[in-house]
């Protein structure tokens, strides 16, 4: 651990008032750049993926106003609502292991929960196959290094 990840963590165990922002810088340190630009705090959060089987964009809501997968209409708003999925804790690995002891270590509850969801599963509205949206979601927004 640099000295960056060092006073993060730091401050982090202070449970700052903005514990998002030294979260996210966390995530970029360890290089994985595409969440920490992306992730949000779950009060409001929405992701568009394709889903991987019949390519129609899905969206993904996870805070205040539902936990689910849908098709996002211009004037309907998200219609055909499928629950999402999310991941047992003890089924987490890899940076969304990570990401959740790290909230759930600090007391970020709704955080925590959140990314259980953000790395659980989806189902597709139009062709009812379930995939990962955490996988989906990077493949299609990671940077090409």
């Amino acid at each position: 651990m640099n000295w960056t990840q060092m006073y993060d963590c730091r401050h982090l165990w202070s449970r700052p008032d903005d514990y998002l922002a030294p979260f996210r810088d966390l995530i970029a340190v360890e290089g994985h750049y595409h969440w920490s630009a992306v992730l949000g705090d779950f009060s409001d959060d929405f992701y568009q993926v394709a889903c991987p089987h019949c390519a129609v964009e899905v969206t993904i809501a996870i805070g205040g106003y539902g936990r689910y997968s849908a098709i996002r209409d211009w004037n309907l708003g998200d219609v055909d609502r499928r629950e999402l999925r999310p991941a047992s804790p003890k089924g987490l690995s890899g940076l969304g292991r990570w990401m959740h002891a790290t909230a759930v270590r600090d007391g970020e509850v709704v955080l925590a929960d959140g990314i259980t969801h953000l790395f659980g599963g989806a189902e597709c509205p139009r062709c009812a196959s379930v995939f990962n949206i955490a996988d989906e979601y990077a493949a299609s927004n990671r940077p090409l290094m």
